[in-house]
């Protein structure tokens, strides 16, 4: 992930069905299947409720902390 001219590692850790986003090792949201449908949400903050993949809520999720970072 990279916001003008800068670079951030992003890494995913899986625990069971959840599935838990980090951003230079600072945990920022997670993704959950949720009835056959993916939910992101950064912080409290649910950001796609209905995705149709665990990537597609990712890039939302990663899009959204772009925007608050």
């Amino acid at each position: 992930m990279s916001k003008k001219n800068q670079s951030f590692a992003v890494s995913l850790k899986k625990d069971g069905e959840l599935v838990k986003v980090s951003v230079e090792e600072r945990e920022i949201g997670q993704i959950e299947k949720n009835q056959g449908a993916f939910v992101g949400t950064l912080g409290k903050q649910v950001v796609i409720a209905s995705a149709q993949s665990e990537d597609e809520a990712l890039q939302a999720l990663l899009s959204a902390y772009n925007l608050y970072y």
